[in-house]
């Protein structure tokens, strides 16, 4: 099977999880999902790259402020 998505996610700067699927409702419906700094103790970051190479980021920190680009 070909992965065209994947997400990761990261606390405090360290790799917890990669989901890799193959279509995009799957990946989006994850990314959805990603919504605070889970158990991280600063900071989660949450990353999804598509086919053509785009990657979108959010982080969410502790402290409340969050960033997505």
């Amino acid at each position: 099977m070909e992965y065209n998505y994947a997400l990761t996610t990261s606390y405090d700067g360290e790799l917890i999880h990669t989901l890799r699927v193959s279509d995009m409702l799957t990946a989006v419906d994850a990314w959805n999902k990603c919504v605070d700094y889970g158990f991280a103790k600063e900071y989660a970051t949450y990353n999804l790259s598509d086919p053509t190479g785009k990657m979108y980021t959010k982080t969410f920190y502790a402290n409340g402020k969050v960033s997505i680009k």
